[in-house]
């Protein structure tokens, strides 16, 4: 789509969006799916651009341009070159360049807040498209990491705390709203204490599944510490993620849990809510007011869902 905007403001004019490879900043890729050329004028012109950290315009003299910066000559008649980096978040994901055959003086100073606005929106969505590649592998390697929970076979702790440290920065980087709902089993310490601890970790691994069972697909669910859970809710706000918070109570309460010798018991859950960015700015914030949550519907009787 950018790619077609850029053809139609600037006429007679060759785009190519250039990406940088995640395998090596030095392997790019262009538009048109082919390998940027080692040697080439892209690859000198992209290596320049990325060197000084801004928009280059050359309007003559391309030859002199190039003997001057020490780049390879364009093997086409090119009048003139205006070239972007895409940056986001203090990195540069790949270039943007638009070759003029025709005209010479065929880019204006003016013509540079129009091909930077779009290159920076460009580097937005390869961010984001890159955190969810890699959102996905760590996902992916869980099975061969110490990333799950022995008991419960979820996430743990510390793949939690990398996956709430992506999302968080999505969401704010990407102005969206995330809401973390974080879980525990009503009177759980009593019944460990009554029954024995072999029915207080089946109480745990019987609580995983249901949750696990009772979200979407995006969401996000792991043993947080001790019999807590958290479920992180990507781009909710606060009234989906009551709603889904309450989907996962009710399962819960009407999912019986076997004990072994006593028979089948009913079990239920508390659970807080909070909402970036309405609830809390940080994510430290975040995780406080979740927990603040969470301790007033226990306070308020359990087996019910309280959102700040």
């Amino acid at each position: 789509g950018v790619e077609k905007e850029l053809r139609r403001h600037f006429k007679n004019t060759k785009v190519f969006i250039i990406v940088h490879n995640l395998d090596s900043e030095r392997t790019m890729r262009s538009s048109t799916g082919k390998a940027v050329k080692a040697g080439s004028f892209l690859e000198d012109f992209c290596a320049l651009m990325i060197k000084k950290r801004k928009t280059i315009i050359v309007n003559r003299d391309l030859t002199g341009f190039c003997r001057k910066h020490h780049l390879s000559p364009p093997l086409r008649n090119v009048r003139g070159v205006l070239g972007a980096t895409m940056r986001y978040d203090g990195k540069i994901y790949g270039t943007v360049i638009l070759e003029n055959v025709t005209l010479s003086k065929a880019f204006k100073k003016d013509d540079e807040s129009v091909i930077d606005v779009l290159a920076q929106r460009l580097a937005a969505e390869v961010a984001h498209e890159r955190l969810g590649q890699e959102n996905q592998r760590l996902k992916q390697e869980i099975e061969h990491t110490c990333l799950t929970d022995a008991l419960t076979n979820i996430p743990n702790r510390r793949f939690c705390d990398l996956v709430l440290d992506m999302e968080f920065r999505k969401a704010k980087g990407y102005t969206r709203q995330l809401s973390l709902a974080m879980i525990t089993p009503d009177n759980y310490r009593n019944i460990k204490a009554k029954h024995g601890k072999a029915v207080g970790d089946a109480l745990l691994v019987h609580v995983a599944s249901t949750l696990k069972k009772n979200v979407r697909d995006t969401d996000f669910v792991a043993r947080y510490r001790g019999e807590d859970f958290l479920i992180l809710l990507p781009e909710a706000v606060n009234e989906a993620a009551v709603n889904a918070a309450e989907r996962v109570r009710n399962a819960v309460e009407h999912t019986p849990f076997a004990v072994k010798g006593s028979g089948r018991k009913k079990v239920t859950i508390s659970i807080g809510i909070a909402t970036y960015p309405s609830s809390a700015e940080t994510l430290a914030a975040l995780l406080e007011q979740t927990e603040k949550a969470l301790r007033r519907a226990k306070q308020a009787g359990q087996n019910q869902v309280v959102a700040l």
